[in-house]
């Protein structure tokens, strides 16, 4: 059976550096759409509309549907049940509070903030922004599965949820610091999971604050 660890001293930094990013950016969602976020959305959303066809199926990892799909993949390549249950627990826990957090912060979508005319038609027009839950989703899931890949897997995954980042500026569902909260929330619940159950003893970096642990 393979050993499992866990890291609390190693991964607290983590979670208390996501809770710092979390909370600054919402604090300043709070104060409305800062210029600086304006002007990123405007960058990112004006960028050719070819881009639409070819962000869409990387950003559907970000949909609500993510983690049964990731759950089921996990169990068939791993046959482990952290992952497999850790992408349920932390895809769809990072979906309903990622709606929690936009029913307390209340900032609109770029169509309903910005003027018409600096939103192409076809953006979405309805609902909350802040923060972008399709970005939580599929952090959560990168972080959940990122201890059971190889280094360079790990930047792939972590890419492409950036990309599902990326892909809701585009389409002008949601402002950058939309999409930074976002992830720093769906990191966090990816992390928070791996601290309760443990992760393979081979991806722990940092030998001097690893706590063996035998599990089935």
């Amino acid at each position: 059976m393979p050993g499992y660890t866990r890291t609390p001293a190693h991964w607290a930094r983590r979670l208390v550096l996501v809770g710092v990013v979390l909370a600054v950016a919402t604090a300043l969602a709070n104060d409305g759409v800062p210029g600086w976020d304006a002007s990123a959305f405007r960058v990112v959303h004006h960028l050719p509309e070819a881009l639409e066809p070819v962000l869409w199926a990387p950003m559907q990892l970000g949909s609500v549907l993510a983690p049964g799909v990731v759950a089921a993949l996990t169990w068939v390549l791993w046959g482990r049940w952290r992952p497999s249950v850790g992408a349920v627990v932390a895809g769809i826990g990072g979906w309903w509070a990622a709606q929690l957090v936009k029913d307390f912060v209340g900032r609109g979508r770029p169509y309903a903030v910005l003027i018409a005319g600096d939103v192409r038609s076809g953006a979405p027009r309805d609902g909350l922004g802040f923060l972008s839950g399709h970005t939580t989703v599929a952090f959560a899931l990168a972080a959940v599965v990122s201890p059971y890949l190889t280094r360079s897997q790990r930047i792939a995954v972590y890419a492409l949820a950036g990309t599902v980042g990326f892909a809701r500026v585009h389409v002008g569902a949601h402002f950058p610091l939309d999409v930074v909260a976002g992830a720093a929330l769906g990191y966090g619940l990816g992390w928070l999971w791996n601290l309760a159950v443990g992760v393979p003893a081979s991806a722990a970096t940092d030998a001097s604050l690893v706590r063996d642990e035998r599990t089935p």
